[in-house]
């Protein structure tokens, strides 16, 4: 019997998501979480953080080409809340 998929073997896997460490409070990570949800398909903010030096750094998952666009968010959003670091991560 014939594979039912096997078309999908002969594309190419999808890039992988850059990783984004950004310093927010608990306030900014809600108003970022809201912000990317309107932008379908950029960037997912999550709840897992790390803390370095006393500061959260939560996590970003940005979709493959839209890293100058989520950077660009962050900047703008800086002016409504307060957002920190940002890390990319290699």
């Amino acid at each position: 019997m014939p594979e039912r998929f096997a078309f999908l073997r002969s594309l190419t896997p999808p890039k992988e998501a850059h990783v984004l460490w950004v310093e927010l409070d608990e306030e900014a990570l809600h108003f970022v979480d809201g912000i990317f949800g309107m932008y379908d398909g950029v960037a997912n903010v999550r709840r897992e953080y790390r803390e370095v030096g006393g500061r959260k750094l939560f996590k970003i998952f940005v979709a493959p080409g839209c890293l100058s666009e989520a950077l660009e968010v962050l900047e703008r959003a800086k002016k409504f809340v307060r957002i920190g670091e940002i890390q990319v991560e290699p």
